[in-house]
């Protein structure tokens, strides 16, 4: 059974000024964030008062856009894209980092907990693509504080918490937990459950925290999102798991994690990609935050092992080659460089036939590497990756055909000529090794010159199959030079080129799926419309030159008091439309009425006459009467007009109106 935390008992602890926290500026995001009428320049400019926080977040805003857009440059893009609630999470969590990379606690390795942390956290994030368990802008956090109960009981009781350490290093059947319970009364999971609903992260995420360790009891069914979310946690324990092994570790840990993501339903391809991007990214956070990481796994290599390995045990009857030990493996001899010699042929057979099949290929200029069985023969086609292979019909642990078989199964193997070696030209026999997946074959005791000949043809149809596969490359990265052209030109078109803002056609699609998310969660939307006075005046007297420098500056002026959640688009030549999730009207008022006064102070800098403006503003707010999304938006521009009759540069609400609606 799951434990859960005595609230008193937590707020003893709470209460003893020992329990891990943040810190500093980290504290001063996390109190401005939760306060409901926040600027977007306010909490910039507390952001920026920690550089280093500024880093790491403009990195982790990367990391979710990926490829897919331009880069993240500013704090403001950062946050903007991220949200309040994961910026707020993200500073709690590298405030911890920063404040408690040591302590008291003799057996708790601080250093492996930030390193694993900080993998779990990269995993998550890259599997929120797939597993969509969690959105990636929070994904990442949630895997860097999953484990915070562990910390935190190094901070509390670090002796006692030592010695337990100790106890479960010397009895491996021991549970840590139970011991926890023993000495403290609490565990580590229900303390980290605890904390993070105490910090204001979300009830599915707090009980996954708590559960992701002993994920079997679910009290949610297969398909929920609760249950997705324990186990994209699960997996991405285990790949940090996996990245801090050591090497001779790997081949056995990765079956079972390859397993582990075929249930949470992330495709194996898929998989590979997210923990290599995992690796990558470690180093660079690890530089980033001062964390100590170590060289990637080849998890590309390490997913063919696995996955061959199940198939050994399948058609062959042997062990998993990943179940070996390091010094019980024959080594793969290289005998020359590849740019040298060509296409890499893999030759697995006993040892004198070895030696002669290594003399003609060599003298064909092929790179030759050897094996002399078939667990060997297929680890080495794991790491060699050869263009050919030239089997023996009889392997010292298993027949030809069957490490033929468990090949083909696999991606790597189906791109291999292979040639088999074979005792007769028995026609039942040749439809069995046709049948089994061999290309070509040659009958012993083979003719030097047949076997030359067909070495030739193997090699011409393996350049027409590089060939075809450059061809293929280059079409791949055109087709992804041009998905990224079109997500830039999706993203030009949704841009209003004059104040940067989000335009139009943007504003109704991001309006509609507020109002979508608002009916569903029952929760408040509001909605601004902003018309900038004189706007046309200006631009007859001025010119249309000093029109543009209005918009401009009034635009800035705008975003700079805009609170964070909200977003601002531009309509219309001298409208703009405020969106406010989460907002009720009292609260969307204020923020109309910040607007309004930002833009009244600014004097705009034409370079010759110096002009001011005003807005005026209408503000609405999602209610029962409302059944439409258009009826929002009227209401707002009605507001507006009021505003503009009662003598504009003011704020105006019709439903506060008595009789109005």
């Amino acid at each position: 059974m799951l434990n859960t935390i005595d609230i008193k008992r937590f707020e003893q602890l709470k209460g003893t000024g020992e329990l891990p926290s943040p810190r500093g500026v980290a504290l001063a995001i996390i109190r401005l964030t939760q306060a409901e009428d926040v600027s977007m320049a306010e909490l910039t400019r507390v952001i920026k008062g920690d550089p280093a926080f500024v880093g790491r977040l403009i990195k982790a805003a990367n990391g979710i856009v990926g490829n897919e857009r331009r880069a993240i440059v500013s704090v403001q893009e950062a946050l903007m894209l991220l949200g309040l609630p994961a910026v707020r999470t993200m500073a709690l969590g590298f405030s911890l980092l920063s404040n408690y990379r040591k302590g008291a606690c003799a057996a708790f390795d601080y250093t492996r907990y930030w390193s694993s942390s900080l993998l779990m956290a990269l995993a998550m994030q890259g599997l929120a693509r797939h597993a969509r368990a969690i959105g990636a802008d929070e994904a990442f956090s949630v895997g860097l504080l999953a484990r915070i109960g562990e910390l935190a009981l190094a901070t509390l009781y670090p002796a006692e918490f030592s010695r337990i350490l100790g106890v479960v290093g010397r009895s491996p059947g021991v549970r840590l937990v139970d011991l926890e319970q023993d000495a403290f009364a609490l565990d580590h999971r229900s303390l980290g459950e605890a904390m993070l609903a105490d910090w204001g992260l979300p009830g599915i995420i707090t009980r996954a925290v708590r559960r992701f360790e002993q994920p079997e009891p679910a009290g949610v069914g297969e398909n929920g999102r609760e249950h997705a979310l324990v186990q994209s946690l699960v997996l991405s324990r285990a790949v940090a798991q996996l990245c801090l092994a050591d090497d001779s570790e790997h081949a056995a840990l990765m079956p079972a994690m390859l397993r582990l993501a075929a249930r949470l339903g992330v495709a194996r391809e898929h998989f590979v990609a997210v923990c290599q991007r995992v690796a990558a990214d470690w180093a660079e956070w690890g530089k980033l935050l001062q964390i100590e990481t170590r060289a990637a796994p080849r998890f590309e290599a390490l997913a063919q092992i696995g996955k061959l390995g199940d198939t050994l045990v399948q058609d062959v009857g042997v062990e998993p080659a990943s179940a070996m030990e390091p010094a019980a493996r024959a080594p793969v001899e290289e005998t020359a460089s590849e740019a040298a010699v060509g296409l890499r042929v893999l030759v697995v057979a006993d040892g004198a036939e070895r030696r002669h099949l290594r003399a003609l290929l060599e003298r064909e200029q092929f790179a030759v590497f050897e094996a002399d069985s078939g667990r060997q023969g297929i680890e080495a086609a794991v790491d060699v990756q050869p263009h050919m292979m030239l089997l023996d019909w009889q392997l010292q642990d298993s027949a030809g055909l069957d490490v033929i078989r468990a090949l083909r199964r696999t991606r790597l193997g189906r791109a291999i000529q292979m040639l088999l070696l074979i005792p007769s030209e028995d026609e039942a026999l040749l439809a069995e090794v046709l049948k089994a997946g061999a290309d070509d074959f040659v009958a012993k005791p083979f003719n030097s010159v047949l076997l030359t000949s067909r070495l030739r043809a193997a090699r011409r149809m393996v350049g027409m199959q590089l060939e075809l596969e450059h061809e293929r490359e280059e079409i791949r990265r055109f087709a992804a030079e041009l998905a990224i052209s079109n997500r830039r030109l999706e993203e030009v078109a949704m841009t209003d080129a004059l104040t940067r803002f989000p335009n139009r056609r943007y504003a109704l699609d991001r309006l509609q799926q507020e109002w979508i998310a608002a009916t569903r969660n029952l929760r408040p939307l509001s909605a601004m419309i902003i018309d900038l006075d004189g706007l046309k005046l200006i631009n007859d007297t001025y010119g249309h030159d000093v029109g543009d420098m209005v918009l401009r500056q009034a635009a800035d002026a705008l975003r700079g008091v805009l609170r964070a959640q909200d977003v601002i688009c531009r309509t219309g030549g001298d409208e703009f439309l405020v969106i406010c999730p989460d907002t009720e009207l009292i609260a969307a008022l204020r923020c109309a009425e910040r607007l309004r006064a930002a833009v009244e102070a600014l004097e705009v800098e034409t370079g010759g006459p110096r002009v001011r403006l005003t807005v005026s503003i209408g503000v609405a707010v999602r209610d029962s009467r409302m059944s439409q999304l258009d009826a929002l938006i009227k209401c707002a521009d009605r507001g507006a007009y009021l505003s503009k009759q009662r003598g504009r540069n003011r704020v105006s609400a019709m439903q506060r109106e008595p009789g109005s609606l």
